[in-house]
């Protein structure tokens, strides 16, 4: 019996992997900011929407903190993905990331995504 395929997956084609899709990103895009995160995004001329994250060890010194909210933006993105035109977005996190609740972060992650999609239909 087959596996029916996923549908809210991150699969290799909604992600940024490579190190000239992020400079390309965080060069030429606008900076949106939320209160202690920050996108860059940029459009792109995909059918998708591309999610890059560089949650920076200066910010958040425990790879376990940098874990979850890396794993919360890529849980909010695939989840809302299929709403949101096509862009090319980094998630940086800023200091203080680490002492913010998992329901704060996901308030403040749908914030931050609300204003990237507005950006990016409004460009």
């Amino acid at each position: 019996m087959m596996a029916s395929p996923k549908r809210f997956g991150f699969p290799v084609d909604v992600r940024l992997r490579r190190p000239d899709e992020y400079k390309r990103t965080l060069t030429s895009g606008k900076r949106v900011h939320c209160e202690l995160l920050m996108a860059v995004v940029t459009p792109n001329q995909g059918a998708n929407p591309r999610l890059g994250l560089a949650i920076a060890k200066r910010q958040t010194r425990l790879a376990h903190e940098r874990n979850r909210v890396k794993r919360i933006a890529r849980d909010h993105f695939r989840r809302h993905q299929a709403q949101w035109p096509s862009f090319d977005c980094v998630i940086m996190a800023k200091a203080g990331i680490e002492k913010v609740s998992n329901p704060e972060l996901q308030i403040m992650m749908k914030q931050l995504f609300e204003k990237v999609a507005a950006r990016c239909v409004g460009s």
